[in-house]
């Protein structure tokens, strides 16, 4: 009996240790290719992801955050998932977030961003979305 209440004691803990706690605010922004929206996990910056849309073909890609973020210049760099295998590998395929910090005492109403693809770069802004009740 004593095993079996261990047992059941190391499953629960495991179990409670493995759940992500996030609370996300959402971000949305569109250029003349491409939509962009971000679930920026407010206490855990790493836990975000970014959804691109492209415009024409309806494709969406997940991105995720690298593990590395550069604190001096303050930018965030998403990565295509590597779990997706529909997406082509490019050079340079990455979205960068401007002027990110791990602790926002206030998160802003306005995220400025780069998405690099192939040799091109193109800019855009990320506009707070409002929450809906």
């Amino acid at each position: 009996m004593k095993t079996f209440f261990t047992f059941i004691f190391i499953i629960f803990c495991a179990h409670s240790f493995a759940q992500k706690a996030f609370e996300f605010e959402y971000y949305y922004g569109k250029t003349k290719n491409f939509e962009i929206k971000l679930s920026l996990a407010s206490s855990y910056i790493l836990g975000s992801e970014i959804f691109k849309t492209d415009l024409l073909t309806n494709k969406k890609i997940k991105y995720l955050p690298r593990e590395i973020q550069d604190k001096n210049t303050q930018k965030l760099v998403f990565l295509p998932d590597v779990k997706d295998t529909t997406v082509r590998k490019r050079k340079r395929d990455h979205i960068i977030l401007y002027k990110m910090k791990d602790d926002f005492d206030v998160l802003p109403d306005q995220i400025n961003g780069a998405y690099g693809f192939d040799l091109k770069t193109s800019g855009f802004k990320l506009y707070k979305q409002k929450p809906t009740r």
